[in-house]
């Protein structure tokens, strides 16, 4: 018959593997406790040398797991013997941690598959130890910056249609509406889904009001990274971290501007901080036909209303599956680029949208009428007709001063 083994005689047989697994245990206790709190952030901040421990033991461990998991199969060890129990009670919470790391970690970024739970807290106390700052760094030029808001008819056109893309919680609305809206709405409104976005030379940064800021860098941001939530006025960023803004009536622009400064040819060209001053970008009609006009020292350009995705496509030279701008945003966009790409760009433009380009030495601008209340071209039989906006009336006026040959107004 063989001899019953004792706790001491199997921990005695492990030569320190016992040891190592209670300490493990201890230490995989603390932090599943501290990624299970709401502000697990802070509290993995405060404890720097956890993550380091629990990964330099990483193979150590596995190995003491194994030979314990070995040992007790061979020599059939009661279910009772300590270093049996704690050990499959650490590969348990092992299991645990490694579900809540990789939770926590996707709320930061992007997780593949195939990493260990070791990697996935490498990745995560990374992430949490690198600063993001909303103030520009050091030569990083701004380039746009919007305030989000939460509008409550954006969504009424979802809500009618019964449970599509509703969560349990959604779909009690109409009694939260009924019973506590009328209270709580005037109060918490206009804080829903609103926040603060910034895209720079270098970033796209989102300042939730509740929440903690995000960042990801343009340089970083995957081929169709750039994500908008139907229906839902979400935009969802993916690169070397997650971004999740939320409530943008102008998601749609904002993510055409990403597309832009995201690659080629923009991609940089706001680090000098200068942008083209010898244009002006203005609402115009062609006939009866909508849209905006482009004035330059050479010629006037005119891309036709609703032709936002075509003139990003124009642009980057790739599809897109945004819709629903004007192709004011891109042209806007344009400006950071030299002269001679600016021209390259909105030709491009033109040719993809259908508008049409004059050369200033075949027109005729009729002077009298300021230009923010009408600004007039003419070309043979076809005649632009527009209205620019206060900011750009210094550069019209410059410009269409150059211009060659001017019509008195014909009243």
């Amino acid at each position: 018959m063989s001899p019953v083994l004792t706790g001491a005689d199997a921990e005695r047989q492990l030569e320190g593997r016992a040891e190592l697994i209670s300490v493990a245990r201890r230490q995989h206790a603390e932090l599943e406790a501290l990624l299970s709190g709401r502000r697990w952030r802070r509290a993995l901040l405060r404890r720097p040398e956890l993550v380091p421990a629990l990964v330099a033991q990483a193979d150590a461990l596995r190995e003491a797991l194994e030979r314990v998991q070995r040992r007790a199969a061979v020599e059939a060890w009661s279910e009772d013997t300590p270093v049996l129990r704690e050990a499959r009670e650490l590969s348990a919470r092992r299991e645990r941690l490694i579900g809540l790391a990789r939770r926590r970690l996707e709320s930061l970024a992007v997780v593949p598959a195939h990493l260990s739970m070791e990697e996935v807290l490498t990745r995560l106390e990374a992430l949490v130890r690198q600063p993001l700052v909303w103030e520009l760094n050091p030569g990083e030029v701004l380039v746009f910056e919007t305030d989000a808001r939460f509008h409550p008819r954006a969504r009424q056109g979802e809500a009618l249609l019964p449970g599509r893309g509703l969560s349990l919680r959604q779909r009690a609305a109409p009694l939260a509406r009924t019973v506590l809206s009328p209270l709580v709405r005037p109060l918490v409104w206009p804080f829903l889904g609103s926040g603060r976005l910034r895209i720079t030379s270098e970033r796209v940064l989102w300042r939730p009001v509740f929440g903690a800021l995000q960042e990801v860098r343009l340089g970083t941001i995957v081929e169709d990274g750039i994500q908008l939530e139907p229906g839902s006025l979400g935009m969802r960023v993916v690169g070397n971290r997650l971004l999740h803004a939320r409530g943008m009536t102008d998601a749609e622009e904002v993510a055409a501007l990403l597309e832009l400064h995201r690659q080629a040819p923009l991609r940089g060209a706001a680090r000098s901080g200068v942008r083209l001053e010898s244009v002006a970008i203005f609402p115009a009609k062609l006939g009866r036909l909508a849209g905006h006009a482009v004035l330059r020292p050479q010629g006037v350009s005119f891309i036709p209303e609703g032709q936002g995705a075509r003139a990003l496509s124009a642009v980057t030279g790739k599809a897109t599956s945004l819709r629903g701008f004007n192709a004011v945003p891109v042209l806007e966009a344009l400006r950071w680029l030299p002269e001679a790409e600016f021209d390259a760009c909105v030709a491009r433009v033109v040719d993809a949208t259908g508008g049409q380009s004059w050369a200033a030495g075949d027109t005729r601008y009729v002077a009298g009428s300021p230009v923010w209340k009408e600004l007039r071209i003419v070309r043979g039989e076809d005649t632009l007709v527009g209205k620019v906006e206060w900011a750009q009336e210094a550069a019209a006026g410059t410009l269409l001063r150059e211009w060659p040959q001017a019509l008195p107004s014909q009243g």
